[in-house]
This record gives structure tokens, sequence and C-alpha cells, in this order.
């Protein structure tokens, strides 16, 4: 597996935005993991990493995806919320999960 080394993964921009920032993170972690089952592989990836270390200032873009189809971010969103909306359930159903964390998004406010 090719990886990105983490100082081009931090490399940003005076002008890069946050957004712009999560972007070019998620395409990175995309490109290189969109092909791997191991959850361990998936979630120890650099640019996963340096995404949750964004903490708060990324929920915004991660519930605007989820509200545009399910995706992964149900694995960052515990860690860096400390929350776990998800019914015991519905663990490992990706749609349901991310139906929970778009609940919990509106229920705290968040507006994407």
């Amino acid at each position: 597996m090719a990886s990105v080394p983490l100082n081009q993964l931090s490399a940003t921009s005076p002008t890069e935005t946050i957004e712009q920032r999560f972007r070019r993170l998620e395409a990175a972690w995309i490109s290189e993991t969109g092909h791997l089952s191991s959850h361990e592989a998936i979630v120890n990836h650099p640019a996963f990493r340096e995404i949750i270390s964004m903490r708060d200032a990324v929920i915004p873009f991660m519930l605007q995806d989820l509200a545009e189809r399910p995706r992964l971010w149900v694995w960052a969103l515990p860690e860096i919320t400390r929350a776990d909306p998800v019914s015991p359930g519905d663990g490992g159903k990706v749609a349901k999960m991310s139906e929970a964390w778009l609940r919990w998004g509106r229920e705290h406010g968040y507006q994407w």
C-alpha cells in the first residue's frame, strides 16, 4: 500500500480553509483505504487520524456527507464527540448508524 507521508498530509497552505483541508485529507484517506476491508487499517490511516485531530470543526462536513449517503464517518464521529447515538442493534449497519448520527446532529444544533 502506498502511503502519503504524514508531513505531506499536514502541509497546508496559508489560505487553505478547514473544509479544504478536510476534503484534501478525505481524498487521501479514501484513495489509500477504499480497497481495504480491515477496520483497523482504515481508522489508523494517517489522513483519518489527522481528520480526527481537527475535532469539532469537521463535524458539520461529516454530517453533510452522511446526509448525502451513508459513509464511514460513523467511525470518526464517536471518537470526536465522545457520543454514541447508535442503537446497539444497529452497530455495523452503516446506513442505520448514519441515520442515528444525523438525528444526533440535529438534536445538538448542527447545520449542514
